[in-house]
């Protein structure tokens, strides 16, 4: 059994941290997010950018296959969090992703995931409908570099 302790709590959504910071890891719903490089799908609230910018090459949401964590976990682990080994599992499908943490979202918000990532755990959310129910495990591995079907990523420190 993992030994987890209680990193904060955001919205009612627990992250419990282990290992001295080197697992993340938290239930949520399912946002999407087409920040980057790629096109928009008709979000309104997208950005140009992604936190992960790999020397000023923003990550592509429809290529990428990205997690979006909120500001206090790059905060509270020491080990380095952005461009870090990811994986989104939908746990009613028992299915799981590789994923990569590539951007960083709002201080009160948990549960998203690259355009490309999110409709592989549930082909009926968009650009603009999410999943709202909280079946969807978000784990993060600070200090690890993400491969991600044969990319590597570089770590970032904030």
């Amino acid at each position: 059994m993992l030994n987890l302790t209680e990193l904060l709590t955001i919205s009612g959504v627990t992250i419990w941290s282990g290992f001295g910071g080197d697992y993340v890891c938290f239930i949520s719903d399912l946002d999407v997010c087409t920040d980057g490089s790629g096109p928009h799908h008709g979000d309104r609230t997208a950005q140009d950018q992604t936190a992960y910018y790999n020397g000023g090459k923003y990550l592509n949401a429809d290529i990428d296959q990205y997690i979006v964590v909120p500001p206090q976990i790059r905060r509270m682990v020491a080990p380095v969090v952005m461009g870090c080994q990811a994986r989104l599992t939908a746990i009613t499908k028992g299915a799981w992703w590789p994923a990569m943490v590539g951007d960083i979202g709002p201080a009160s918000k948990t549960g998203e995931a690259a355009i490309c990532l999110a409709q592989k755990a549930n082909p009926k959310v968009s650009a603009n409908v999410g999943d709202s129910r909280r079946i969807y495990l978000y784990e993060l591995w600070p200090g690890i570099p993400a491969v991600v079907d044969g990319t590597q990523y570089k770590l970032e420190p904030a």
